[in-house]
């Protein structure tokens, strides 16, 4: 074996790596971005649930305000009885522990007060935290009153959903999101590593001399690569539905809706991006850049709500956030099209946008 030929292997691949400067910002730059989203979102992100109770009446409901005490991770509000409905649907809290208005005369009459507690249901795990803290904070609040007014502080406890209900499950939660994220990566990849193979091999230079407009060529392009990106989206839908019997309250043809034009929009963005590729290598490369970046902030891992601003504003201009938006409202809240058309309108826009970037991407030196 000869050392010296060797080294000279290895010196012409340096060389060829230092001459692509393209890989190397790659190669360096991308694992950087996104270990700093990865410290932003972990450091700063605001995870903790939220209970808002409403107290009775009286002297008695801010005593009992007082008495109340959570872990760390539970922070508490102290509502009204007329915003625990509009709260829970803004997400402002995950539930609400209503007592009656008149706790302390029931209790007086030899009656066992009901509390009720209202889920928002759309987080199985949170739902399922709440409903166990606030069974020990109802059993705390009774022993630490004096013994004649325990009795009163043992009420009876009633627990309401407002989306899902004590039958769905984390995978029911995590459905909807997986669902657009492995949409939109599957076909972002196959769509920029088939595209960039047909600018290689010279087939689109061959195509710009047959009698095709720039238009039909673009088209032509994204209708067929779109076929079978809606094709991969059926398959993930209906295994999701039948296979792994994932419940859902919306129509299944609206959460096609929305998958569709997160594929079309992948479609185009791969089409786009081989532009900027040479090879399969830098298509992949370009992955921890366009694809990770919407994983980390669309919610997958952390509430988008969470976030700080910045990244709280970046993820709004991601096409995965919307997505995952739309088919959570649909999926686990039972919403129509009709109540996720801000969602449908940006996935529409970027779509189009896509198209456009991906024709003007298409420029070619004449053949």
């Amino acid at each position: 074996m000869s050392f010296i030929r060797v080294m000279a292997l290895a010196g012409r691949i340096v060389r060829q790596f230092v001459r692509d400067r393209r890989t190397l910002a790659l190669l360096f730059l991308a694992p950087l971005l996104v270990m700093t989203l990865l410290q932003i979102v972990l450091n700063s992100s605001d995870s903790s649930v939220t209970l808002a109770v409403v107290p009775p009446s009286g002297p008695l409901g801010a005593t009992i305000a007082n008495n109340i005490k959570l872990p760390d991770s539970i922070s508490i509000k102290t509502i009204t009885a007329d915003q625990a409905e509009p709260g829970l649907k803004n997400g402002d809290y995950d539930g609400v522990l209503i007592f009656p208005s008149d706790f302390l005369a029931q209790a007086q009459q030899g009656q066992r007060p009901e509390l009720e507690l209202r889920l928002e249901g759309s987080n199985p795990t949170v739902a399922k935290q709440l409903s166990g803290i606030v069974a020990l904070l109802i059993n705390s609040l009774a022993t630490a009153q004096p013994s004649a007014q325990q009795a009163a502080l043992a009420p009876t406890l009633t627990t309401t959903y407002l989306y899902g209900g004590p039958q769905f499950t984390q995978t029911d939660a995590f459905a909807p999101l997986l669902i657009g994220v492995f949409s939109f990566f599957f076909v972002f990849l196959l769509t920029s590593v088939a595209f960039l193979r047909e600018r290689s091999q010279g087939t689109i230079e061959r195509l710009l001399v047959a009698p095709l407009t720039r238009t039909e060529l673009v088209l032509g392009y994204v209708f067929g690569f779109t076929l079978f990106a809606l094709a991969q989206s059926a398959v993930i839908l209906l295994y999701v539905i039948f296979v792994l019997r994932v419940h859902y309250a919306g129509n299944p043809f609206v959460i096609f809706l929305v998958t569709a034009l997160l594929t079309i929009g992948g479609v185009n963005l791969g089409i786009f991006i081989s532009a900027f590729a040479r090879n399969e290598l830098q298509i992949v490369q370009f992955i921890p850049l366009v694809i990770v970046p919407q994983i980390l902030l669309g919610g997958l891992f952390f509430p988008v709500k969470t976030l700080p601003v910045v990244l709280y504003q970046l993820a709004h201009v991601m096409p995965l956030t919307y997505a995952n938006f739309a088919l959570q409202d649909v999926m686990l809240k039972g919403f129509g099209a009709s109540d996720i058309v801000g969602d449908l309108v940006f996935l529409v826009g970027f779509a189009l946008v896509m198209v456009m970037l991906a024709a003007f991407s298409l420029r070619q030196e004449k053949v």
